[in-house]
């Protein structure tokens, strides 16, 4: 019996690998910035790299996730063309993004030439481009349900990356531009490698233009959710930078990275629940895909909760021992990010429910109330309580997002 369900659920053994990969590559790359470039330039970084995730979202937004819920929907007559033009909108959204970046980093040197970016525009361009194409990649083979050829580009991408870390780290003074360099690198031999593990794709412009408009139909709410997120929790962020500096930065990073463990089931369940929540939507209907949705809300609300309370015993020891002595003194910030991921994991079901059911709107309508919420009280939590003030606020507009996303979804799935 374990044998069979065993094979039977080898796709979600398979992807829970490949995100460990995935966090634990992105958990060392931090503790090694963290360590060899010190808490401030880890800041910077930080703030640096907000520009690619921000972009990274927005495709998310416009092609992958749209494509994550329709892709397992086509009929097999229809997958190669209907893929064919989801590959042509990301090779044309990575090098419009890619040259946009590169342009606002030159812009923003001419202007304000005392913040020393202009070394940065090219590689910053370049980590953007072939970052996320790669995480398209993977997300293509997600979506059809080829989990090891996912983890097998995810291997040549992010464990390339540690072992060229390790090397230049520990052999010359590595900046924050090689570090940029570096992801490119890494990244595009993964992208070179995954483009012959495509299945075959037919490339037309009418296709392209149909898949378009029906991936509007989801995408367009997505994306302003997308920018809502950036004036949302992450909002409590970029305000601790302005008024703390790139060492505040640098201490909330170090300690989002040793909860990030919970990254390994978050985006392991981001890469599953949307794809598989479909499925059973279609074959079950609104009462299956509800029952899903609660065993992964129990399965992954008390798999985080383990994570949480373990990180939370001794953590400005824990701190310390991996970041070393200039992370005392933030123990608090581990504890509050430690209860801020079990909080948030919860909208990850909701949202997939209501991606399934083709309602995105009730999702952008989250974060328009987290991001209502944070740019009234992001200044004067940070400025009054700042570190805690900032976490504090992130607590309490993720929790404002998963109680409406609830409210919400209960009220619609019988409709659906």
């Amino acid at each position: 019996m374990s044998i069979v369900f065993i094979k039977r659920h080898s796709h979600i053994n398979w992807t829970l690998l490949d995100q460990a990969v995935v966090s634990g590559v992105n958990f060392l790359t931090g503790l090694l910035i963290a360590r060899f470039l010190g808490i401030e330039a880890f800041g910077v970084f930080t703030l640096v790299w907000m520009a690619v995730l921000f972009v990274s979202s927005i495709q998310m937004a416009l092609i992958s996730s749209p494509m994550m819920t329709i892709g397992p929907k086509q009929s097999d007559e229809d997958k190669a063309g209907y893929y064919g033009a989801v590959v042509m909108q990301q090779i044309i959204f990575s090098t419009l993004t890619s040259l946009l970046l590169w342009v606002g980093v030159v812009f923003s040197d001419l202007i304000n030439p005392q913040w020393q970016v202009l070394h940065l525009a090219l590689p910053l361009a370049m980590a953007l481009f072939f970052f996320q194409n790669q995480d398209f990649l993977r997300r293509v083979f997600f979506t059809e349900n080829r989990a090891i050829a996912a983890l097998i580009n995810d291997i040549i991408s992010y464990l390339g990356r540690i072992i060229l870390l390790v090397v230049l780290f520990f052999n010359t003074d590595l900046t924050t531009a090689g570090v940029l360099w570096i992801i490119a690198i890494t990244s595009a031999m993964a992208v070179i490698i995954g483009w012959y593990q495509l299945n075959k794709l037919v490339f037309s412009r009418k296709k392209l233009l149909s898949v378009f408009k029906h991936h509007w139909v989801l995408s367009k709410w997505l994306i302003a959710t997308a920018v809502l997120q950036w004036t949302s929790a992450h909002y409590f962020i970029l305000v601790a930078g302005s008024l703390l500096g790139p060492v505040a930065v640098g201490a909330l990073k170090a300690a989002q990275n040793i909860v990030g463990i919970s990254n390994i089931l978050y985006q392991g369940f981001e890469n599953i629940v949307p794809a598989s929540a479909s499925r059973h939507f279609k074959n079950v209907g609104a009462k299956g895909l509800t029952q899903y949705l609660v065993k992964v809300a129990i399965f992954g609300g008390v798999a985080n909760l383990i994570i949480a309370v373990s990180v939370s015993i001794f953590p400005e020891a824990l701190l310390m021992f991996i970041f070393g002595e200039q992370y005392q003194g933030y123990g608090y910030i581990l504890q509050l990010y430690a209860l801020y991921y079990v909080v948030s994991f919860f909208s990850l079901p909701l949202r997939s429910g209501l991606r399934v059911i083709e309602m995105t709107k009730p999702i952008f309508l989250s974060y328009l109330l987290m991001s209502i919420f944070s740019l009234s009280f992001a200044n004067i939590f940070v400025a009054y309580w700042g570190l805690e003030g900032a976490m504090i606020g992130m607590l309490v507009a993720t929790g404002i997002s998963v109680f409406f996303l609830a409210f919400y979804f209960a009220s619609n799935i019988r409709q659906a």
